[in-house]
């Protein structure tokens, strides 16, 4: 029996003022590849069982079932034993919530510290929120009210207050490499140039990087690179431009990276956001 392909994904942004990008989707085939986002992720699974991988772990998540991501989490998600699933995902900037939670100014970052929160009342209200700004039903002033007061009870049940001398050596180091990445992803980076710029030796760096975040520094740079051109195609910028100043090789190579880990191709994107 053959089975009919779903492959469906929406990517739309509130019409307000601060970056926060929604998304929906229905698949069932699709695997994504490893990923990580520049954002915080609230993900609400609506049906099925969708299979996760995240921090080294495969867990699975159910309806109703809320995770949360920290920027930079290295993820993937499949369906489970071939059954679709649908979900609805919130991406917002840490700057976002810096400012929302402006009064703990002697705390370097705020950080999940579960994967996931089962709250019916929160999960409900987000919900409803996603379906309503969708739709075009809610006005900007009630969506940023009642998102901000949501977000402040997710970090309320759900975070933890990382601070600068809690960091161990190994996480400074990648957190300084990461750091490098970012302001570097456009170039031809080599794992020497890398090494010599958190000051060990390439092997030892190799070793504890993928040991401590589950991707190779090459396929972070490449997750780096699909991040970034995620902003430049939300400002209107060509697709050939986008590839050219992102560090991919070609725009081909820029579709085979956007796609694995999207769903989407780079035209389908920008489409979202024109």
């Amino acid at each position: 029996m053959e089975t009919n392909i779903i492959h469906n994904a929406k990517f739309w942004k509130p019409n307000i003022k601060e970056d926060i990008i929604l998304y929906k989707g229905h698949f069932n085939t699709f695997e994504f590849d490893k990923h990580i986002h520049e954002e915080y992720t609230i993900t609400l699974v609506q049906e099925g069982q969708m299979k996760t991988f995240l921090n080294g772990f495969s867990y699975d998540f159910g309806k109703s079932t809320i995770l949360t991501l920290n920027p930079d989490e290295v993820h993937a998600c499949k369906t489970h034993s071939g059954e679709g699933y649908k979900y609805n995902s919130i991406y917002f900037k840490p700057s976002f919530l810096q400012n929302i939670f402006n009064d703990y100014t002697s705390l370097d970052n705020i950080y999940f510290n579960k994967r996931t929160l089962e709250n019916q009342n929160i999960y409900q209200r987000l919900s409803f929120l996603i379906f309503q700004d969708e739709n075009s039903f809610i006005s900007k002033l009630d969506f940023e009210c009642r998102f901000i007061e949501i977000l402040r009870e997710i970090f309320t049940l759900n975070s933890n207050f990382k601070e600068n001398f809690l960091i161990s050596s190994h996480d400074k180091m990648i957190k300084r490499a990461k750091n490098y990445m970012n302001d570097n992803f456009h170039k031809d980076l080599s794992l020497d140039d890398i090494a010599k710029e958190v000051d060990v030796s390439k092997y030892h760096f190799l070793r504890v990087f993928k040991e401590n975040t589950h991707v190779s520094p090459h396929t972070y740079l490449m997750l780096k690179r699909v991040e970034k051109a995620k902003q430049s195609l939300r400002q209107g910028e060509s697709l050939i431009r986008t590839a050219y100043n992102c560090g991919f090789n070609d725009q081909s190579h820029l579709n085979r990276r956007f796609k694995a880990t999207t769903g989407i191709t780079p035209g389908s994107y920008k489409s979202f956001f024109q």
